[in-house]
């Protein structure tokens, strides 16, 4: 699938449910308000059998939170069996140290872990959870030797002093960081405008200390800062032109949408409609051609 601006949808972000044990105040929802369903495991695996046929490479399992799916295993087990390059899930980390053994059994063996805060005040005042909950989930994930990320929205005032300390935890772990911006996508507004920060001052501290910087050509272009075995990304996708202009992703809601864009809902495509009414997969291709053709960088260059 290429769409209009030759831009090639080799990934596909999958949200299983909107569910969460968590209320994170910087939570985007993965761009959803109010679905009405959510998808069984064969339906999903349906549709990411499509979406391979297609030329997807690449799948991640988000949320919500995606272990309080009961079939999870299930689902990670059906998609690694498709032979993809890729197969990874989203999570919170607080579910993960129950649930971990059967999700290696399954086959997974990448995950990220969202973490706004290692300072255990300051994770429960964002989320309403608690900390040792995650650090004990990535310490289970670490004893399997999954391959972890560690996922945290930067905001001003909150957690942007963190930054060295989240270095050095992630070195701990064994896994690698991720710094993102915060987005201005179902968060209160006045929420937003205080705590919002652009991360290019961030990014110019790292690049002055890393070792060495590559550019990934599978993510956004973004750039990748080497700390010895530690590799550390930035997400700055708010008001990036150049962010857009790279997006290779699809994403599918909760209630079985096709998204284009994470930032707008009104171009969505059913899925699951056509699905439960009986609809072939070369009806279900049209449909994911027809998302890729509506597909456009939401942010893009002034004329």
């Amino acid at each position: 699938m290429i769409d209009r601006y030759g831009r090639e949808v080799r990934g596909l972000r999958v949200s299983l449910t909107q569910r969460c044990n968590l209320n994170c105040v910087y939570c985007h929802h993965e761009g959803e308000t109010s679905p009405i369903s959510e998808m069984t495991s064969k339906e999903v695996l349906r549709i990411v059998r499509v979406a391979k046929s297609l030329g997807v490479r690449r799948v991640k399992y988000t949320g919500g939170e995606p272990l309080l799916r009961e079939d999870l295993s299930e689902i990670i087990h059906g998609t690694l069996a498709l032979d993809l390059e890729d197969v990874a899930i989203t999570t919170n980390g607080t579910l993960l140290k129950r649930q971990v053994d059967s999700l290696a059994v399954a086959g997974l063996r990448r995950l990220n872990v969202s973490l706004p805060s290692i300072r255990p005040c300051i994770y429960t005042s964002l989320t309403e959870g608690q900390f040792s909950d995650v650090f004990d989930g990535i310490r289970a994930a670490k004893r399997l030797g999954m391959e972890l990320k560690i996922n945290v929205v930067i905001m001003r005032g909150v957690n942007e002093e963190e930054v060295n300390e989240l270095l050095e935890f992630a070195i701990s772990t064994g896994g690698s960081l991720q710094l993102i911006e915060l987005e201005d996508l179902n968060v209160d507004k006045s929420f937003f405008r205080e705590r919002h920060k652009d991360l290019a001052e961030i990014e110019r501290r790292l690049a002055k200390r890393a070792d060495r910087i590559i550019e990934r050509d599978d993510m956004n272009s973004r750039r990748r800062y080497i700390f010895g075995s530690l590799i550390v990304e930035v997400v700055r996708a708010t008001n990036n032109p150049h962010f857009c202009m790279n997006c290779t992703r699809l994403r599918i809601t909760s209630d079985g949408k096709l998204k284009p864009c994470l930032m707008r809902s009104d171009n969505l495509v059913d899925l699951l409609g056509p699905m439960r009414e009986g609809c072939s997969d070369e009806d279900l291709k049209t449909l994911f051609l027809k998302a890729s053709g509506l597909r456009s960088p939401y942010y893009r260059q002034p004329n």
